[in-house]
């Protein structure tokens, strides 16, 4: 549900695309703004990776929550002010439905043990990396950027790519 992280999609993928073969891209949702509905898409994103549809469902989430025709808006178009009630759980367990998980099974396994851990490692993680923006890049642990450290977003891709070939 972050509007910049929406913005930095493309950048993500051309990153992803670019990175060599030794280095990983992992995403690592924040849940740091509750008034934008993070927490719950955070669980979202980390029932979809137990249930194995990540990939498939990553960017589809994306587009319900910022195209148009999409079913998850977190924000009323005309205003740009945040729609009450935000999406729930089970809101988002229906878009996921098209990659073959029943709502049902979506929610038990967004509300499960495993995914609960995922969401307070994922929250300490950020603290310990010192993320207090987003989008923000962690490459190897030890260097944090963001489009703006980078100095713009068309530096990014160069920069990690520099960083990875350095800690290769």
């Amino acid at each position: 549900a972050c509007p910049a992280c929406n913005m930095f999609q493309p950048t993500m993928r051309k990153l992803k695309e670019a990175l060599p073969a030794n280095a990983e891209l992992v995403y690592l949702p924040a849940a740091f703004r509750p008034d934008e509905d993070w927490p719950v898409f955070q669980r979202a994103f980390f029932a979809a990776q137990v249930l194995g549809i990540v990939d498939k469902s990553h960017d589809a989430t994306f587009d319900a929550v910022w195209k148009p025709d999409g079913t998850l808006h977190i924000d009323d178009p005309t205003t740009h002010q945040p729609i009450k009630p935000m999406p729930t759980i089970e809101d988002i367990a229906k878009v996921y439905e098209k990659f073959g998980v029943k709502p049902a099974d979506f929610v038990a396994v967004a509300n499960s043990f495993a995914v609960n851990t995922k969401m307070k490692n994922a929250d300490a993680q950020l603290k310990a990396y010192g993320v207090d923006s987003t989008p923000t890049l962690i490459v190897n642990g030890k260097y944090r950027l963001t489009a703006q450290s980078a100095g713009s977003v068309d530096k990014v891709i160069p920069l990690v790519q520099f960083l990875v070939a350095s800690e290769s």
